[in-house]
């Protein structure tokens, strides 16, 4: 499917956690889209401060403590940068940066799973569904509309495949495995909410069929789009891995009273082969044990997160690489190329302290043996 061209704002902060966001040279990037994240959830927790409700100050003494640091793990030797400590609130309906990570990790664990069928099942294909109901000021009703209408459209499949008598056929049944979430807009018009829906299936779903058969089931909504998905699929997954709620789209207020309707609701669902995907509660990055790393920490103030401090800076010895022992006179010929650059937050595209010091190493090494070689001939 074709990938749409819109700068890093609010309404697409999570597109850049899903794909090749460990790499290093992706990590200004990165870091920009969880400042951008951070400063909507302060301004949430600004919103809440005010709030006279007794669920709202324990929702802000969440945020006050979400995301202030910033502990990475930067793998130098294969280019990987990961999280690797950081306090999290985990309300991913007010709060950005929880929502970026939850997303991230549920991308992970569905991909994952369509690799194992892709090599079982070749004939498969990944559809993404949208299906959508009417907007209405009620959002309660609104909410409640769509899950009833899902719910039968799931039990239309069901039945129709488990041969039910007299049970209709639907579009989905062509469908042998799919995952969907549940998300929430509110451009001024209403509330819209909406269900975005990963379909595996060895033939397209029809989208003219199924456009009826919705119709048929909400008695006010027929707006339906069935696309493939093409090229990378994380393009099309990560359409259905994004916010339940879209921030851009809701005032505080807004966020706030749709946060409070959906608490507790299950809004991410699966059905056949994509069923009993795990999704690690943990909102950090898988470690890399088994490589050399380089600590890098961030602390977020004046708008953005800042780099404060790397990590170790004695001993002339990385971190988890006892064998990687870096001279004195290399660290400190790399610390005196860099000059002041440890005091301000790292540009997007140049190369961390931790690999022009792994590099500069090398090249020492590299200089040692052929003098050792000169010397032997």
């Amino acid at each position: 499917m074709a990938k749409k061209k819109t700068p890093v704002n609010e309404s697409n902060l999570a597109e850049g956690a899903f794909t090749g966001v460990d790499e290093a040279e992706n990590f200004g990037d990165r870091l920009a889209r969880y400042g951008q994240a951070h400063a909507r959830s302060l301004a949430m927790l600004e919103h809440l401060r005010g709030a006279p409700e007794v669920e709202a100050t324990k929702t802000a003494a969440g945020l006050a403590t979400c995301g202030n640091y910033l502990h990475f793990r930067e793998y130098f030797t294969v280019g990987k940068v990961r999280l690797h400590n950081a306090t999290f609130c985990k309300q991913h309906l007010v709060c950005p940066l929880c929502a970026i990570r939850r997303g991230a990790k549920a991308l992970g664990a569905y991909l994952a799973r369509w690799q194992v069928i892709q090599e079982q099942r070749p004939d498969l294909r990944p559809y993404l569904i949208t299906l959508t109901v009417k907007n209405g000021e009620d959002l309660d009703e609104r909410q409640a509309h769509l899950t009833r209408s899902l719910k039968r459209l799931m039990h239309h499949r069901r039945d129709f495949n488990a041969g039910t008598r007299g049970a209709p056929w639907t579009e989905l049944c062509k469908a042998e495995g799919g995952v969907y979430t549940l998300e929430l807009t509110n451009k001024g018009n209403g509330w819209h909410p909406h269900c975005h829906m990963i379909a595996l299936a060895a033939s397209e779903p029809c989208q003219e069929a199924l456009s009826a058969e919705w119709h048929r089931i909400t008695g006010d909504s027929f707006i339906v789009d069935v696309r493939p998905i093409t090229g990378d699929p994380s393009e099309g997954f990560m359409e259905v891995f994004k916010y339940a709620v879209k921030f851009s789209d809701l005032s505080l207020e807004d966020n706030w009273h749709a946060a409070q309707r959906l608490k507790g609701k299950r809004l991410l669902n699966s059905f056949g082969l994509f069923r009993g995907v795990e999704v690690p509660e943990s909102l950090l990055d898988e470690p890399l044990d088994s490589l050399p790393y380089w600590d890098r920490f961030y602390r977020y103030f004046g708008g953005e997160y800042r780099f404060t401090e790397e990590s170790p800076k004695t001993h002339g010895e990385a971190v988890g690489a006892p064998a990687l022992t870096l001279s004195p006179s290399t660290i400190r010929a790399v610390k005196s190329r860099r000059g002041n650059a440890t005091a301000m937050p790292p540009p997007t595209n140049p190369k961390s302290f931790a690999v022009l010091v792994h590099e500069g190493e090398q090249r020492r090494k590299a200089a040692l043996k052929r003098a050792e070689t000169r010397s032997k001939s």
